[in-house]
């Protein structure tokens, strides 16, 4: 019997791609008054190099994404001669978070799991660093884990673990819900959980890999898919 939907959020409850792009913009909109030097040595490709070398050195942040945003912006305006570098870098992280987190959700994200919410426990879990209160839908989960918290990532068997343990169920009472065949389902698969595909570009499934329980194209699927899995 299913008791517990968990959800993936980036590109499961809205897009990731355009909201990072718009969060870089604002960011260097920001450090284009504040800090002029950095906007000008650092466009969108020069943010990336700095989180590759930031990585590169510091190894224990590979699964806090904003510890590593503030790391790069800290380093890049110490390159460019800012003596207070990590003062700024806060300042502009707050800016690039605040805009990381304004997000566009799919159509039928916040029906779709207040219905569920009505039979099941609701739980998030992610790679990425959304913070669900600014994001507004904070109130439709019962809890959440992310990479930073946890010290792993999907689809490392104790980041599903962690959901088991907090719940204090059996994974055949789980259904997952993601975008990433590798991450989200092949993890939640390997943990015994069942999981549905959100494939809103309608992807081919990759090859030699368990299919998901269900496949959804868009978020109003959702409960008929979830309601399947349970009766049977």
């Amino acid at each position: 019997m299913i008791k517990v939907i968990t959800f993936d959020l980036d590109d499961t409850l809205w897009a990731i791609a355009p909201v990072i792009e718009k969060a870089n913009q604002r960011m260097l909109a920001w450090m284009n008054h504040h800090t002029p030097k950095f906007s000008q040595a650092y466009d969108n490709q020069g943010i990336e190099e700095l989180r590759d070398e930031i990585v590169a050195d510091n190894p224990h942040l590979v699964h806090d994404l904003s510890q590593i945003r503030v790391a790069l912006i800290q380093l890049g305006l110490s390159r460019c001669g800012y003596d207070t570098a990590n003062t700024l870098a806060q300042q502009a992280f707050t800016v690039y978070f605040a805009a990381r987190n304004d997000v566009e959700l799919f159509a039928g994200t916040q029906t779709q799991i207040s219905a569920l919410r009505q039979n099941y426990q609701i739980g998030a879990l992610t790679n990425g660093n959304a913070d669900l209160a600014q994001v507004g839908i904070a109130h439709l989960f019962d809890f959440y884990f992310n990479s930073a918290q946890l010290g792993v990532s999907k689809p490392h068997p104790d980041f599903f673990a962690r959901a088991l343990k907090h719940t204090g169920l059996s994974a055949e009472h789980f259904i997952h819900i993601g975008d990433h065949p590798e991450h989200d389902i092949a993890g939640a698969q390997a943990a015994g959980m069942r999981t549905i595909w959100m494939n809103p570009e309608q992807k081919s499934w990759p090859a030699r890999q368990a299919e998901a329980c269900a496949e959804i194209h868009h978020l109003d699927q959702l409960g008929a898919a979830v309601a399947n899995i349970h009766g049977h």
